[in-house]
């Protein structure tokens, strides 16, 4: 019978390899084996099924970390269901997911707690402290009720039983709660050992909370890193590479904000087989700087081979992922396209994942559309075992996002991305939808505009903006250059993209970003920014 339950994998590994660590926090050297890791979240199952929340939703705030791991495998084996906040969202965003999740039970480290009293967050659910004292909650981890029973701890679930409530980060609009399924996780974890030939036994460094879950599960060690996980721009670079190499990391998964601060180190990762960079796009110049560090010195060893040694960058979002892969070398090859207007490719669909590409519109559309023809921009509609289907009691949400394939009965996502399919299949991101800039003149696309002038020396970044229905281009240069560079750039648009760009205007520091992944422009603010000097002016 199929075991939809992921944490019957591990149940597996801590009888195939008992001994083996499956996670390690870099800091202290603390570790749990996969027997340990494994025994310890059936006692913890059992204190859960003890204090009545199996079957109940609970939110978790808790960093990586050995309770991170225990607490989160004890929830699926007690079929309780995991409420997945980013604490980086900010308080008010943060009170405004636990109210539509109404969990039953709230568990923290001590810090949560001070927050959830604070704000009144999660009013009546039972409280539990991640940490050795009650911490004026009702329970800890510690004082949990055990059993001498010997229960059924890894639930027999269904597929389509609710496993887990992840939250959107909320960049583009209010976060909203994504249902997750036990089917939809155990096709995540199938498609990802396949698709980037994952095998037991390798060594997996976390610097994303959600993804480290699938370490473990797919049978490799997951290394904690010290790190701020809600700043991951912020991640020490000598600290991470000493912890890449003292452990011998064959796998890495990072936002673009982690991989583009460790490709300014330059240094040879020769343990590292892939990086796997997720959430959003990620600039070609960090994408080739990163892939040069994967380089193997010495050409054998007991490391990958050469070829298969590249950064990958995962398609996909909190609602389907994945979407489709690419890797550095292809992508590479690609840039003289992409810095012409062509878009980012993002590769080809994964196996099992379909993507049409149907007329942009800003409503609902609740039955799929025919497809568009290569080469023409639409927008992304996916259907597939890693979509899913609904947002917690979000179904005005649900009904923007979500529509129906009569021909198989199929729930389809849309993924809020413009693009294309080329010739060859490869799909196409020219931006997001709702970032796209309309003007009289047509309408402009963020991933198709900005790489043309990103290539202009003296420029940093980048960012299409409207304001009413002019294209206004914010732009990050070296200081002291902009008036050399505002005439390149004028230049640029005359003979790449004749008329496009209304304004240009210098922006002072860093632009806003997104708070999970710390590498997503927030170009809703920086339109203001842009109203806001254009009427000054």
């Amino acid at each position: 019978m199929i075991s939809f339950n992921v944490a019957s994998h591990l149940t597996t590994l801590s009888k195939r390899e008992p001994n083996r660590s499956a996670v390690i926090i870099a800091s202290s050297g603390r570790s749990l084996s996969f027997r340990e890791l494994d025994a310890a979240s059936d006692a913890l199952a059992a204190g859960l099924m003890k204090i009545g929340l199996q079957g109940r939703r609970v939110a978790v705030m808790v960093p990586p970390s050995l309770e991170f791991f225990t607490l989160v495998f004890a929830l699926f084996k007690a079929a309780v269901v995991p409420v997945m906040i980013d604490p980086g969202m900010g308080a008010t965003s943060v009170g405004a997911c636990l109210k539509d999740a109404e969990p039953a039970a709230f568990m923290g480290v001590a810090k949560a707690h001070i927050a959830r009293r604070l704000f009144g967050w999660a009013r009546g659910a039972v409280t539990v402290n991640v940490g050795r004292t009650r911490f004026f909650c009702d329970h800890s981890l510690a004082s949990l009720p055990s059993t001498s029973e010997v229960p059924k701890l890894t639930s027999e679930v269904e597929a389509g039983d609710t496993a887990a409530i992840l939250f959107t980060s909320g960049s583009t609009g209010p976060a909203k709660g994504v249902v997750y399924t036990h089917g939809i996780f155990a096709a995540q974890v199938e498609l990802l050992k396949n698709i980037y030939q994952i095998e037991p036994g390798e060594i997996d460094l976390c610097t994303f909370p959600l993804f480290a879950l699938f370490g473990p599960v797919l049978g490799m060690t997951c290394i904690v890193p010290t790190m701020d996980f809600s700043r991951p721009a912020t991640i020490n670079v000598i600290s991470t590479i000493t912890t890449i190499n003292k452990y011998r990391v064959t796998n890495l998964f990072g936002s673009p904000a982690v991989i583009r601060r460790l490709s300014a180190a330059g240094t040879k990762l020769p343990t590292l087989r892939r990086a796997i960079s997720a959430g959003a796009p990620a600039t070609l110049d960090i994408i080739e700087r990163f892939s040069k560090m994967l380089d193997d010195p010495i050409g054998s060893g007991d490391v990958a081979p050469l070829r298969s040694r590249l950064v990958f960058t995962p398609y996909g979002a909190t609602e389907a992922l994945p979407v489709a892969s690419i890797g550095s070398d292809e992508l590479l090859a690609t840039r003289a396209l992409t810095e012409s207007g062509h878009g980012l490719c993002l590769g080809r669909p994964v196996p099992g994942v379909s993507v049409q590409v149907i007329p942009i519109d800003d409503g609902p559309v609740p039955v799929l559309l025919k497809s568009l023809p290569p080469g023409e921009i639409g927008e992304f509609v996916v259907c597939g075992p890693v979509v899913t289907t609904s947002y917690w009691k979000r179904d005005v949400a649900t009904a923007l996002a979500k529509m129906h394939d009569p021909a198989t009965g199929e729930t389809l996502h849309r993924m809020g991305d413009v693009g294309y399919r080329d010739d060859a299949g490869r799909l196409w991101f020219c931006g997001r939808k709702s970032q796209r800039v309309v003007t009289d003149r047509g309408t402009l696309f963020t991933e198709q505009v900005e790489p043309v002038f990103n290539t202009v020396a003296g420029v940093v970044q980048t960012a299409l903006v409207a304001v009413g229905r002019r294209a206004i281009l914010c732009v990050r240069v070296v200081p002291g250059a902009w008036r050399g560079v505002c005439a390149e750039l004028q230049l640029k648009s005359q003979q790449s993209m004749p008329h496009c760009i209304d304004e240009l205007l210098e922006y002072p520091g860093r632009f806003p970003m997104d708070r999970r992944h710390n590498s997503k422009i927030h170009r809703e603010q920086l339109a203001l920014w842009a109203a806001r000097q254009l009427q000054g002016n």
